[in-house]
């Protein structure tokens, strides 16, 4: 009888890692973490029209480096070429980068920081933080002024409003190393692999957890990295200190109930309401943990849209040297349909993006079920992220999408990834990728259902407490957020409050000191993945708040293709190196393979946890098996 009692736990535990090891699949593969990169520094090259002919670009530095060394070191790893000659007296003379020589008077300038060193690049020794411009000019070069000032959270001086000249081609965070040096400022800045350029803190302000530095342009906010915007004559340029405020009200009849006193599950009207101020703050101190501690996942890239910050500016050309490197072609749907939400979220076209067409990857693949419902769901959020046009002939168009979730859905409301089973995560985002379909009557009758079976399956602490995520987890009600607000639910309103406790009180129960979220609240400590989800969910109620809809959709229509028209066929897409119909335990390889084309090089860690799964999967069958022979 113990026997098989451990057995039965066994099987549920390997159940439990199993699901675990999909969802971190689903959702924690393929992240390319940022990092400070230490002993670092930027090197851009430009020609005498401004054209980029070495985009900015970050470098490590060894010790001792000139600028030189640094122009030599790109010309080895095949990111630029360049020429020199050496005089006698001056040492070496570049005459042409990137097959580019100036003509007339014109030469190479080589600045530092936006100004002229006054040596030449093998005279330069660069400094951790550097900014390095290599620029055609002629004498003297063209210069531009502009003002730059910062101030603390409570409005006091620590940068005092100073003008500064730099030369024409010089960035925002040229001019604030300039004014900083000038005034005698400290400046605490590091190079970061996404972001390029961070300010940490200016001067000795004291920062309280979750406050940073926001800058403005011209009195509106900025819209690139510091970086990434190249000043213009008369720019005016204000950093100032932002944060959080507290979320719950002083006043003691407003606090937050104790779940322990009120058990019985029933709705306290006297809850406090999250207001958009609040949630506003919150924002700003999540995306900052994120800025800080994360790294360029299309979650990331949308929650950080969504919340008002700058897309790093390296996320692009990363997605664009992956497409590449796997010649556009990819196993799972999923992966087609992340990419062209992290590629509309940054406002380009997904359906021609670096040459290929990743909507029609979507809308024509064999796979689409492959991977349960997300596939599906995925699919609509991707293809409505930026209105995109579907053939009316496509293997998938938006109405046999929409049939198939309609039709999948569970009896008692709910959504399952695979079987009967359904899953708090899964429906909340069934509901996202419905939402812009919700007039249709077949659509309305299964959000209902879904909305009633997601309030009955809220607990009395206002959370979804599962074995399956280790307890209550706070991405799953970041995801009922997302999913009910892109209905127009509210998830403070009555339906979502349990024991006095509604969805966003309770998301706001795992925030914790440094800005982030906590998986499970007993954690006490913040974890990048629940993270974003909190940012995605506070976006979401942000939204909400403004009367708009999804956070998944985005402004416009990407997509120039007309209505109904067929998208180009081939946009440089490459011929498909899997073959998925041969058998599966056949040996061989496809025609294609053995002609030497490369595969697609898509086996990254998903497949590594994938594989353990099945492991798991055959481990649980034999635990199983013998428990049915014992009980016979």
């Amino acid at each position: 009888m113990k026997q098989r009692i451990f057995q039965r736990r066994i099987l549920a535990i390997l159940t439990a890692v199993l699901l675990l090891s999909l969802q971190w699949s689903l959702f924690g593969g393929q992240k390319a973490s940022a990092a400070n990169v230490d002993n670092a520094a930027m090197v851009k090259v430009v020609d005498d029209n401004g054209k980029e002919l070495l985009p900015l670009t970050i470098v490590k530095l060894s010790k001792n480096e000139t600028a030189f060394n640094v122009l030599e070191n790109l010309k080895k790893d095949k990111k630029i070429d360049f020429q020199f000659t050496v005089d006698p007296t001056y040492g070496e003379f570049i005459t042409s980068i990137g097959k580019f020589i100036p003509k007339n008077q014109d030469y190479w300038g080589f600045f530092v920081n936006g100004i002229d060193p006054n040596v030449g690049a093998s005279g330069y020794k660069v400094n951790d933080g550097d900014d390095l411009l290599f620029k055609v000019v002629s004498y003297p070069p063209e210069t531009v002024k502009v003002n730059v000032e910062a101030k603390d959270k409570k409005g006091n001086t620590i940068l005092k409003e100073e003008d500064v000249e730099l030369i024409n081609g010089a960035n925002a965070y040229d001019a604030l190393k300039q004014a900083a040096s000038k005034k005698n400022v400290k400046l605490e800045s590091s190079i970061d692999s996404s972001y390029f350029a961070f300010i940490s803190n200016i001067g000795n302000t004291k920062l309280a957890e979750g406050d940073y530095w926001s800058i403005s342009l011209n009195g509106k906010p900025m819209e690139v990295g510091l970086s990434s915007y190249q000043i213009k004559d008369k720019d005016k340029i204000h950093l100032n200190v932002v944060g959080t405020e507290p979320p719950t009200d002083t006043n003691d009849k407003n606090e937050k109930p104790d779940n322990g006193n009120n058990s019985d599950g029933k709705i306290d009207d006297t809850q406090t309401k999250i207001s958009k101020k609040q949630v506003e703050a919150l924002l700003k101190s999540t995306a900052n943990y994120i800025l800080k501690n994360g790294g360029s996942n299309e979650f990331e890239i949308v929650g950080l849209k969504k919340s008002g910050h700058t897309v790093p500016d390296s996320y692009l050309k990363n997605i664009e040297n992956l497409l590449k490197e796997n010649d556009g072609t990819f196993r799972n749907v999923t992966d087609y349909e992340r990419l062209a939400i992290g590629i509309t979220a940054a406002g380009k076209d997904a359906s021609n993006f670096a040459g290929y067409n990743l909507i029609k990857k979507i809308y024509e693949n064999e796979r689409m079920t492959n991977q349960g419902t997300n596939g599906i769901i995925y699919a609509l959020l991707a293809l409505d992220s930026g209105k995109y046009k579907i053939p009316t002939d496509a293997e998938w168009t938006r109405e046999k999408l929409v049939d198939y979730l309609v039709k999948n859905q569970l009896k008692d409301g709910g959504w399952p990834l695979y079987g009967d089973s359904a899953s708090v995560d899964i429906t909340a985002m069934a509901l996202a990728a419905l939402s812009p379909y919700k007039s249709q009557e077949k659509v309305k009758s299964a959000i209902d259902s879904a909305v009633e079976w997601l309030s009955r399956k809220q607990d009395k602490n206002g959370g979804f407490s599962s074995t399956i995520n280790g307890g209550d987890a706070s991405e799953t009600t970041s995801q009922v957020i997302i999913g009910l607000t892109a209905i127009g639910v509210d998830p403070n309103g009555k339906q979502f409050t349990k024991s006095g406790v509604n969805l966003v009180q309770h998301l706001l129960s795992f925030k914790q000191k440094d800005g982030g979220f906590a998986h499970i609240i007993t954690d006490n400590e913040s974890n990048i993945i629940a993270t974003v989800q909190a940012l995605l969910g506070l976006s979401a109620y942000n939204e909400y708040l403004d009367g708009k809809g999804s956070i998944y959709q985005f402004a416009g229509s990407q997509s120039s293709n007309k209505p109904n028209e067929k998208p180009n066929e081939k946009l440089n897409e490459k011929p498909k190196t899997t073959n998925d119909n041969l058998p599966k335990d056949s040996n061989q390889q496809s025609e294609k393979t053995t002609k030497g084309e490369r595969l697609p090089n898509t086996a990254t860690n998903t497949y590594n946890i994938l594989i353990f799964g099945v492991i798991l999967i055959i481990l649980g069958g034999v635990l199983y098996v013998n428990a049915r022979k014992k009980r016979v």
